[in-house]
């Protein structure tokens, strides 16, 4: 009798083994493979977030905003996982603030994390400044730079593996605007 029940228990621990280790597999290799198009909509979004907090900034920078893009040295593939055809993005976008004086960057601070938190966001303290991570997982952090000490606003999005799809190689390092697109005008010489 107890190896009528023993048994199907034994079956199902078995099958939900391989499901679990089928998925720490898949997170060893950096996660799922992701299409050129969602990792542009991933590119859009993260440029979103930042020109967000940006406008949320007050009192506003003096400069416009203009985001340059940044590499990240962290999602590569360290392992040879990625088959022929599929890459890694982490698109980071970091905007230079210029205010009027260092009390107007505090009370930008200040006002960024209130609106942060009505937007029932969780705000953590870092150096020289403040970050959220949004619902998707983006980082977003206003504080010093850690070079100059001057005010940066940094929208980090996470790290994607995608197969580039209808032999389209979308690079978002080109993609100056953050738009999902590297028009003509972006590309590189």
């Amino acid at each position: 009798m107890k190896s009528k029940i023993v048994v199907p228990v034994l079956g199902v621990a078995l099958v939900a083994l391989l499901g679990l280790t089928a998925k720490a597999c898949e997170t060893v290799q950096g996660g799922p493979v992701h299409s050129t198009e969602e990792l542009r909509d991933h590119v859009r979004a993260t440029t979103r977030a930042g020109e967000d907090a940006y406008r949320a900034l007050s009192p506003a920078p003096l400069n416009q905003p203009y985001a340059s893009r940044q590499g990240s040295a962290s999602c590569v593939d360290d392992f040879g996982f990625d088959d022929t055809g599929v890459s890694r993005g982490e698109p980071i976008f970091t905007w230079d603030l210029d205010f009027a004086s260092d009390d107007d960057y505090r009370a930008a601070l200040a006002s960024l994390r209130a609106t942060w938190r009505e937007d029932g966001r969780t705000v953590e303290k870092v150096d020289n400044g403040i970050t959220a991570t949004l619902d998707d997982g983006i980082r977003v952090t206003l504080h010093l730079d850690y070079y100059g000490g001057k005010p940066e606003l940094r929208a980090e999005g996470t790290c994607m593996r995608y197969r580039h799809d209808y032999g389209d190689a979308y690079d978002y390092m080109y993609d100056d605007n953050g738009d999902g697109t590297v028009d003509e005008y972006e590309r590189p010489n």
